[in-house]
């Protein structure tokens, strides 16, 4: 007789189907805490070609001749290795310990080329590091310590000289919750593809048996309210809190939530004014500031979580790291092209945000330049001065996104914002300052200073069962923790009290 269980009013189910389902849960859940929250950093190879060059089958046909600026190349051969940051974290110069290299026993590199890049400025720079090297002659290609951002990829094309085969690899990579690594990837086959539609059928099964077994377990927010609530203020976080407040409305579909981020200063002055004029409509509104907002201190102040900010360069810079000085000095105008810092020889170009109301610029004025003011706009675009006597180039955005969006489309740019943001755009490094790199770890281990409180303001204190009330519980809750963190806030109940005050 076989053994039942009732399990939440589901009926019996048998003991067969409780391990089959228990096995198949536990090898999601073990690939998605390794996948997602060990955070290791890998660096997959893959050799894709690895052949001889000559004349098949019958060389003696045909004389064959290989020749490198002038010399004959004796025993050629030609090697194609990709390279891929397949790891969930970005991989930054400091992790790589001791330098990653491949090497190709019995045989010598005669010529070195990067090709198929992606993003195309990685390749770029890896191709000049390595042109600034001798690699000819020598059995060894080093990798350059160098930024290498999760889903980068890059390619070697390499033509050798020797009798020898295969590739091997050595070195390591450092950091990261479960530590990191290099591995070989074979080439995929047939049975690799069948290996995924295996595994693709067992995640659907898993999807199945989850939503069984499950359905108590995932419950919407038990504060649902109804209502209308806009949200204004600062344009750092305002993806995360889109994607906060579409999960929030997805369950609570009685909610009506809009953000309209303009700027810090601009949204708790819009909810102060507010607050004076119109009680009702301003219980319809939060606004959300990077740091406190001391100029209107009859608001209600909730903080909310920790946001690390960064300092982003173009990756055609060919800088990861800066120091404070070299910072002051730079938006002091004493410093004006790239190459004085070890970069390449470009104009530095500045994308700011605008004025006083930007949380992001004020954050960055108190914390990185001792409280010293931009100099002045001498650049619309951002790509070309408007006075060509000007001796620095300066610009002026709007919003973090299209301070982002210009840093990574813009040769020798240079910028400051929210880190999680900078992460989506593979053109930009953000750079270690004073030796730090930008990172919430280096922010709780108060390594690293560019950083602020994150504040959701009312005028009043919200009242219980409103829509203000129960959003900002959501905000803080730990239904909303997954989705700060992916972005790169820490929220205030996962640090200590003296960080959020």
């Amino acid at each position: 007789m076989g053994l039942a269980v009732d399990f939440s009013g589901l009926g019996d189910i048998n003991l067969e189907t409780v391990i089959a389902a228990i096995a198949l849960i536990s090898t999601a859940t073990a690939w998605t805490v390794d996948r997602y929250f060990l955070r290791r950093k890998r660096l997959v190879y893959r050799v894709q070609v690895d052949a001889p060059i000559g004349v098949f089958p019958s060389s003696h046909m045909v004389d064959v001749e290989v020749r490198h600026l002038g010399d004959v190349v004796e025993e050629p051969s030609v090697v194609l290795l990709r390279v891929d940051n397949a790891g969930g974290m970005d991989i930054e110069p400091h992790h790589m310990h001791e330098k990653v290299s491949f090497a190709f026993p019995d045989r010598t590199i005669v010529g070195l080329e990067v090709t198929e890049a992606k993003p195309e400025a990685l390749g770029e720079m890896l191709q000049r590091q390595l042109d600034s090297e001798k690699f000819v002659d020598t059995s060894r290609l080093v990798i350059p310590r160098m930024a290498i951002n999760r889903g980068d990829s890059f390619k070697f094309l390499l033509v050798l000289s020797g009798r020898g085969d295969g590739v091997t690899h050595s070195g390591y990579l450092a950091g990261g919750s479960a530590g990191g690594g290099v591995y070989h990837e074979p080439r995929p086959r047939g049975p690799g593809r069948r290996t995924l539609i295996f595994g693709a059928l067992s995640l659907v099964l898993v999807g199945a048996l989850v939503a069984l077994f499950l359905v108590d377990v995932l419950q919407p927010p038990d504060n649902c309210a109804a209502g209308q609530l806009r949200i204004v203020g600062s344009t750092a976080v305002e993806p995360t809190v889109k994607e906060v407040r579409s999960a929030y409305v997805a369950e609570c579909t009685q909610a009506d939530i809009t953000i309209a981020a303009t700027g810090s200063r601009s949204g708790t002055r819009l909810l102060a004014d507010t607050g004076k004029k119109d009680a009702p409509a301003a219980e319809k509104l939060i606004a959300l500031s990077d740091g406190p907002a001391e100029e209107a201190a009859e608001l209600q102040s909730r903080p909310i979580a920790v946001v690390v900010f960064a300092v982003v360069v173009n990756r055609t810079t060919d800088v990861s790291a800066l120091t404070t000085n070299q910072l002051r000095d730079i938006y002091a105008g004493r410093l004006t092209n790239w190459k004085q810092l070890g970069g390449r020889d470009l104009p530095i170009r500045m994308v700011s945000r605008v004025g006083p109301d930007s949380g992001s610029r004020r954050t960055f004025r108190e914390k990185v330049l001792a409280g010293d003011q931009e100099l002045g706009i001498t650049s619309d675009d951002c790509r070309t001065k408007d006075d060509a006597t000007a001796k620095q180039q300066r610009c002026e955005v709007g919003t973090t996104e299209e301070l982002l969006s210009r840093v990574a489309d813009i040769d020798g740019a240079i910028g400051y914002a929210e880190l999680g943001g900078s992460r989506k755009y593979p053109t930009l490094t953000p750079v270690a300052i004073d030796g730090v790199v930008p990172a919430t770890e280096r922010v709780t281990d108060r390594t690293y200073r560019f950083w602020e409180v994150e504040h959701a303001y009312t005028a009043a204190p919200p009242k219980p069962d409103s829509l203000q009330d129960a959003f900002l519980d959501y905000l803080t809750s730990d239904q909303a923790k997954p989705m700060m963190a992916r972005d790169g806030l820490v929220p205030c109940g996962d640090l200590p009290g003296d960080f959020c005050g």
